[in-house]
């Protein structure tokens, strides 16, 4: 098995502790190679994901379909397998080699960009696509979602969502929690002007048309908070379903609403009350 691994440095991952993972790898008769953003793309079977979401988030751009670990150095860890441990990650990475693991496919969005009907930029997201000022002031969007008109809104921004990332950017904004294996993508106004305006959901192959109406200066199409486009007045974006996937490896049970409960700490009263027994 040809194995890569992505590190985000910033998480103060021991060298050391990098050397007996891929110690371990060799051992077990499989290759590895550390990834750099910057180089191609090597040919691949998995790839080991040190870091946080967003580490997942860079990976998941980088590596196409390729099936991803990750493993969580960094604080929430929605998209990651586990969280870090030595010894454990040592026991995971043999289910791995052996090929004892379940794919859990994640929907993606593509967005391009239309200025004066012709096609500028375009990118895809695992998480949101945000459309946002750099400074805080209103812009005015108009959006369609399925052809149909829904209204022009006044707000910071607007974030359009899969459901896996409902529970980041989203969710802080007043969108709903969806479940990943639902097809549901979720459109939410940034702090908008209109005290009757609120998150929507949309079934995802629904395509969802959002036209730049006014905005001061500086406003940005952003696809994971990691690729950034220019936006200017009249572009018109267009957001489809992609038609690439991202392929998570699961090595547990763990349901989606018990994983919810665990990284929201939602749990916490059940561990008190257990506690008490």
């Amino acid at each position: 098995m040809k194995v890569g691994i992505m590190l985000n440095r910033s998480k103060g991952l021991k060298t050391s502790a990098i050397e007996t993972v891929i110690t371990h790898i060799e051992r077990q008769g499989s290759s590895v190679e550390i990834l750099d953003l910057n180089n191609p793309l090597p040919e691949l079977d998995v790839v080991l994901s040190f870091g946080g979401d967003g580490t997942v988030l860079g990976t998941a751009r980088y590596v196409g379909e390729i099936p991803i670990f990750g493993i969580n150095t960094g604080h929430l860890g929605f998209l990651t397998g586990m969280e870090y441990n030595l010894p454990k990650v040592i026991e995971a990475l043999s289910l791995i080699l052996n090929s004892q693991f379940t794919i859990d496919k994640r929907k993606r969005l593509e967005a391009r960009v239309y200025r004066h009907k012709r096609n500028v930029a375009q990118c895809t997201a695992l998480n949101d696509i945000v459309v946002k000022g750099a400074i805080a002031k209103l812009v005015r969007l108009r959006t369609h979602i399925g052809g149909d008109y829904v209204g022009n809104f006044p707000a910071d921004g607007i974030i359009i969502s899969t459901a896996t990332g409902s529970t980041g950017y989203s969710i802080s904004a007043g969108g709903a929690i969806i479940p990943p294996d639902l097809g549901i993508n979720v459109i939410t106004p940034i702090c908008s002007h209109l005290l009757n305006v609120r998150s929507m959901i949309a079934c995802d192959n629904k395509e969802i048309k959002i036209v730049v109406e006014s905005y001061h200066k500086e406003l940005l199409l952003s696809a994971d908070g990691q690729v950034d486009i220019e936006l200017e007045t009249d572009d018109c974006i267009v957001i489809n379903k992609a038609s690439t996937m991202t392929n998570l490896i699961r090595l547990n049970n763990e349901t989606f609403y018990q994983l919810l409960s665990r990284k929201m700490k939602w749990d916490k009263d059940k561990k008190e009350r257990s506690d008490l027994t």
